[in-house]
């Protein structure tokens, strides 16, 4: 089959729609809308477009995929895609948005089109370092014709030296994912040194569930008995005022992600 062919047959997803997986529930969001997304191509970074007709969530397991993949590529590694691991690990961070939205990392412009959607999101900060990322997001995303592009301002900025304005408006919520792995990068340092020069009152970061597992693991507390007051006790030691625990199930999604067995080095006690 042409791959001309397969993309007619094969339809871009317009929202990510939460449905269950097998014996698991629904996750318990609202939908994740999409932006139309085209293949673009720069000096270093490629926007693709494949399709892979299964693949796994980041708290669901492995399901059927309906639509075409988009994927974000530097000189040939893989930094993010339109596939279920990625929305599912972006979900609570999207529903917990509201006001002024801080998000470190444009990547393929995904969260930045999600939460301006929200009628409750007044205003979206992105700040990206990576010039060539900004210029081709606009074609690959088509970025101008959004209908909320007037909500969002994109900032040329390293986000780990980037400090926020305190003359500005204050930021409500700040989400960061500037990161291409999980379990591989010193995430709440990081995010440790952004939250000082960006004191936003709720903070969500990439791949955080996995982390506050992790840490209960290494101090001897099994994953089952990861709970909302352990997920509390992270937030305590990183002193990073976390979302998450606005959903009542998410003490349970945390420990479905970190024994997730698509994602590398899986938490056990």
């Amino acid at each position: 089959m042409g791959a001309a062919m397969l993309g007619e047959m094969v339809p871009n997803v317009e929202s990510y729609v939460p449905e269950p997986v097998g014996d698991q529930p629904a996750l318990p969001y609202a939908p994740f809308p999409i932006p139309k997304f085209r293949k673009a191509q720069g000096a270093n970074w490629k926007l693709w477009q494949a399709y892979f007709p299964a693949g796994a969530g980041y708290f669901l397991g492995h399901r059927q995929i309906r639509h075409m993949q988009f994927g974000l590529m530097r000189n040939n590694e893989a930094w993010m895609t339109v596939n279920p691991m990625e929305i599912e690990s972006q979900w609570p961070h999207l529903e917990a948005a509201s006001g002024h939205v801080l998000i470190g990392g444009l990547g393929m412009a995904i969260m930045a089109y999600a939460v301006a959607a929200k009628p409750e999101v007044t205003k979206v900060t992105v700040v990206e370092r990576d010039a060539e990322v900004i210029a081709l997001a606009r074609d690959f995303a088509g970025m101008d014709d959004w209908p909320t592009r007037d909500k969002v301002d994109i900032v040329e900025h390293d986000l780990l030296t980037y400090r926020h304005d305190p003359a500005a408006v204050p930021v409500d919520f700040l989400y960061v994912d500037i990161w291409r792995t999980y379990r591989n990068d010193p995430k709440v340092a990081h995010m440790q040194t952004i939250h000082a020069h960006v004191p936003a009152p709720r903070v969500g970061y990439w791949g955080q569930e996995i982390e506050a597992v992790d840490w209960a693991v290494a101090k001897g507390i099994p994953v089952e008995a990861f709970t909302a007051d352990t997920f509390r006790a992270f937030c305590n030691e990183t002193g990073l005022p976390l979302i998450g625990l606005e959903e009542p199930s998410y003490p349970q999604l945390c420990a479905w992600a970190a024994t997730n067995p698509a994602i590398a080095g899986a938490a056990t006690a």
